[in-house]
């Protein structure tokens, strides 16, 4: 295994540079067709309304034994065990590649990457529901193939039935220092850096990511000296899929760590918008290994990467935000 890693090290991997890639193998004018978008809008709403059902459930369980015992038999999931840990048949599903349709996906890489070797994918924005981010999830091995990429989540979402186990077998654990260091023992691994807090960033003239601040997943990787670097990845339309109501619970959110409030999405309810998602990867940023013990070097190599990255995503961004719809040529992005 080591000697075949050793192999690749160095070589490229023929990706698709500098080209917008509708998955599937699809085009920007494909017309989605009425039994997909049915699939699509079922699942995507049963998926991303997950807890408006659950909580239609708890209420209905004071009235109805039916409801009670279904919310039971739901919450007793949790106790199966949660792997594998990207299981690649479940991301090949058809059922996804109804949801890519549905959004009309693309995908554009702006640099090749080097075979046998880790990356950190910062991928912004979170949004309301990152529903893109798990898009690229599941389909990971058409825009970067050859490479495993895990991905880290708030731990709070492991405690839900159903999103539990969606989560897990797409790659998916729980965001911690120590489960970030374990993942990048196994291949490259993708951060959405804004969390819960920018579910109470929406903003109908401008984007807004919390970026400026987070700086732990640089820490990670200074301290591992990681081979390939930081990949920013920027996910045009992810904030119009969906507001979030009310926006005054955020101060109480982000000190519980767990979002508090509805979905609202097409007329209201908790259907995604059907809006264009467009993913775009960035060059590579180096990584340079400085021993955490000299706190000097190791903070200064931390704020140095940080600032590179913090850069590189607001120049992406301005590059490609006009080939995403010319009315973004004047939508600005605000990293705070």
């Amino acid at each position: 295994m080591e000697a075949e890693k050793a192999s690749k090290a160095g070589k490229v991997a023929e990706l698709f540079v500098n080209t917008r890639v509708y998955s599937e193998g699809l085009s920007k004018d494909h017309k989605q067709s009425f039994i997909s978008w049915l699939v699509a809008v079922t699942t995507l709403t049963i998926y991303t309304g997950w807890m408006h059902i659950l909580l239609g459930l708890m209420l209905g369980s004071f009235f109805s034994r039916s409801c009670l015992y279904l919310l039971l038999a739901i919450w007793a999931t949790t106790w199966l065990p949660a792997k594998p840990v990207l299981w690649s048949a479940f991301c090949s599903s058809w059922v996804f590649k109804t949801w890519r349709e549905y959004f009309s996906f693309s995908y554009l890489n702006e640099a090749e990457l080097e075979l046998g070797k880790r990356y950190i994918f910062v991928e912004v924005p979170h949004g309301v529901f990152p529903l893109s981010e798990i898009l690229s999830g599941t389909n990971c091995q058409a825009i970067w193939p050859h490479w495993k990429v895990y991905s880290l989540a708030a731990s709070s979402v492991f405690g839900v039935p159903l999103w539990r186990h969606f989560l897990t077998w797409i790659g998916c654990v729980p965001a911690t220092s120590a489960n970030f260091k374990r993942m990048l023992g196994r291949g490259s691994v993708a951060v959405v850096v804004g969390g819960i807090a920018e579910m109470y960033m929406q903003h109908p003239h401008k984007e807004r990511i919390m970026l400026a601040n987070r700086k732990g997943f640089v820490r990670v990787a200074v301290e591992a000296g990681l081979d390939g670097g930081i990949v920013p990845v920027y996910h045009f339309g992810n904030t119009q899929v969906f507001d979030f109501w009310p926006q005054s619970l955020s101060t109480f959110a982000r000190k519980r760590r767990a979002a508090y409030g509805f979905l609202v999405g097409w007329w209201g309810t908790p259907v995604p918008r059907k809006v264009p998602l467009f993913q775009v990867s960035g060059r590579p940023i180096p990584v340079p290994k400085v021993d955490k013990n000299d706190t000097v070097k190791f903070n200064q190599a931390v704020d140095e990467v940080h600032a590179q990255v913090v850069a590189e995503l607001q120049a992406m961004y301005n590059r490609h935000r006009a080939s995403y719809s010319a009315a973004w040529a004047e939508r600005p992005l605000v990293i705070e």
